[in-house]
């Protein structure tokens, strides 16, 4: 019954437009008047009297004195020459065609089907005869995302085709697979775009993830090679480290597996959603792996295990506290980033090491070790002495600006622990 209203208001619209256009057009040739056909209009009348008010003028000016009589007489002899010239002396009539009023009774005909017809043949005719009973069945294809993203993959599709070589496309094509549910496509895809892009560690774990989802979930066999492959590329990546303990513990292997996500939990912002499942993860893994004490190592909820939860891992790593000066204190909002960080004493001032948290965090203890490592190829054991900074960051961005608050202490040797520094300098 509504699919009825909706059709009769369209029908309704169209014909209440195409009346308010024929209101513009019509009118004018409705009501101009009409000349009965085969009216005629003597020319030679209507030139004799042109001349005849012509020679009056003339004969006006001469009484006037404006004109003598020579100047007069030249006059209209010039008249009488043109008039003579002008004037057959047998002038035929000259018929007027005139249409009336038949050209807007065929336009008020015309412009209506006219109309529908291009309506018809150009327009979608089917969307009003659609039942609104299908529209349940359209929201659930919407739902299951199939419906609105078929023509984004087509045009992907198309593109790729087109320009086999784009790796970017390549790994959109693959997510966009993955986003709705087909797995096999999207492995397939990010196998060319890992052939395009091989040192991209992300798109590496993507790929992985694909195929584990095609293989009922199992990480086993090629997902863990593109894994380990992703982890030498960058060992903090976030997705392969949590893909990596995930597929050693299906093999059983919980120890390997606390390490990997301890490691996941270094790398994770403070305030991540998946911190406290990650926590519970490890104490899960080594308590079945039979290491003891994991209840006292894996720190406070919501604090990263290794950067100030537990002792320094290693011969190499460094530890201490980074706090706020009291002059400070009203400067900071709890949800300012805080950058902590390792340089070289000269040289690149590229930060060696570092981790980000939240102001509300401080004071904070803190572990720099190989594991927040900027680059596998300059970690922080290999360097004699570093300097360590802390930077209370008002933009949320690594680079220093002005009215950030920073404290730096050093410099000091890998190894070292209890380094203290305090937040207590405004870049100016």
């Amino acid at each position: 019954m509504s699919n009825f209203w909706t059709i009769s208001l369209f029908w309704a619209l169209f014909l209440l437009f195409i009346l308010v256009a024929m209101a513009f057009v019509l009118p004018p040739l409705l009501l101009r008047r009409a000349v009965k056909p085969g009216a005629q209009v003597d020319r030679k009348e209507v030139n004799l009297a042109i001349y005849d008010d012509q020679l009056a003028e003339l004969k006006a000016d001469l009484d006037s004195g404006d004109l003598d009589t020579a100047q007069y007489e030249d006059a209209r002899q010039e008249i009488e020459k043109r008039l003579s010239e002008e004037v057959p002396r047998e002038s035929a009539p000259v018929v007027v065609a005139q249409a009336g009023r038949w050209p807007g009774v065929v336009l008020a005909v015309a412009i209506p089907l006219l109309a529908v017809a291009l309506y018809v043949s150009l327009g979608n005719t089917e969307a009003l005869l659609t039942s609104r009973v299908e529209a349940p069945e359209a929201h659930t294809a919407a739902q299951q995302g199939q419906h609105a993203t078929a023509p984004m993959i087509a045009a992907l599709e198309a593109k790729l085709e087109a320009n086999p070589d784009d790796a970017k496309g390549w790994y959109m094509l693959a997510r966009s697979y993955n986003a709705t549910g087909q797995y096999g496509k999207a492995a397939s895809a990010y196998a060319k775009a890992s052939e395009l892009a091989p040192d991209d560690p992300r798109l590496l774990a993507d790929y992985a993830d694909a195929l584990a989802m095609v293989q009922g979930q199992n990480l086993q066999g090629k997902p863990l090679e593109l894994i380990d492959r992703a982890l030498k590329l960058n060992p903090n990546d976030e997705k392969s480290l949590h893909l990596a303990a995930s597929a050693a513990y299906q093999r059983k292997d919980f120890a390997q597996a606390a390490l990997y996500w301890r490691q996941l939990l270094k790398v994770l912002p403070p305030d991540a959603g998946i911190t406290k499942d990650i926590v519970a993860a490890v104490e899960e893994a080594e308590k079945l792996a039979g290491i003891p004490g994991s209840s006292d190592s894996r720190g406070k909820p919501g604090e990263k295990v290794g950067t100030g939860g537990q002792a320094p891992q290693g011969a190499t790593a460094i530890s201490g506290t980074v706090t706020l000066s009291k002059e400070l204190v009203a400067k900071v909002s709890p949800a300012d980033r805080v950058f902590i960080f390792a340089q070289a004493p000269q040289g690149p001032r590229m930060p060696i090491a570092s981790l980000k948290i939240d102001a509300g965090q401080l004071p904070y203890r803190f572990t720099l070790d190989d594991s927040v490592s900027m680059s596998p190829n300059d970690k922080l054991s290999n360097h004699a002495e570093v300097m360590i900074s802390a930077r209370v960051s008002k933009s949320g961005q690594p680079m220093a600006q002005s009215g950030d608050l920073q404290g730096k202490t050093g410099p000091v040797k890998p190894g070292q622990q209890g380094v203290a520094i305090v937040i207590d300098t405004v870049v100016p």
